[in-house]
């Protein structure tokens, strides 16, 4: 197999997966050097489109749980949810590079010292490499993002943007609850 380079010329193998594309977790092994396990949390946020800013009852595709399910209950402390979800995933694979995945609902839906300190703390945990925060295209304010991006400059964040559709007609049909224009303008 034929090494391949990212955008900083870091060179790095395909790994084993035998594909022609590099993968995610072929980046992740490659740049902390190992596997590298997402740690599911429940931040008890709620969502623009669960409480009435823009709608009630969620998208259609999310469940009770915000898509959070595998995560512990947002009752349990953070720190607490962290480990109690690396003990049980270093059951299937190692643990030793984790990634906090702020998964459940909207991760940037809340006032940005809340954030700052939640998210400062998780990249204190041990085993942590970065961070992974799932969120919408209409909540991110410049001081959210300018918060990642600082965050960004201690550790790798990924922020996580559910696009699930460009159709008008469908994003109404789901209840996304924002038009095309707000995703573009997130990515942008």
């Amino acid at each position: 197999m034929t090494p391949q380079q990212d955008r900083e010329g870091r060179v790095f193998p395909l790994a084993d997966t035998h594909k022609r594309y590099n993968t995610y977790d072929a980046w992740l092994k490659s740049t902390f050097g190992g596997k590298c396990a997402k740690i599911p949390l429940d931040a008890g946020f709620t969502c623009p489109n669960m409480d009435g800013r823009c709608g009630v009852g969620g998208c259609i595709y999310c469940s009770g749980r915000g898509s959070g399910d595998f995560a512990e209950s947002p009752a349990v402390p953070m720190r607490e949810q962290y480990d109690r979800q690396r003990e049980f995933l270093a059951k299937k694979w190692p643990t030793e590079r984790c990634i906090p995945y702020f998964q459940a609902r909207t991760n940037t839906y809340a006032p940005v010292e809340v954030l700052r300190s939640l998210f400062e703390e998780a990249l204190t945990w041990p085993a942590v490499v970065g961070l992974n925060i799932a969120t919408r295209a209409d909540c991110l304010p410049d001081e959210v993002v300018a918060l990642l991006g600082r965050l960004n400059r201690i550790k790798p964040v990924w922020v996580e943007l559910g696009l699930q559709t460009i159709h008008e007609s469908t994003a109404r049909y789901i209840r996304r609850g924002y038009e095309l224009p707000v995703d573009e303008d997130a990515l942008g």
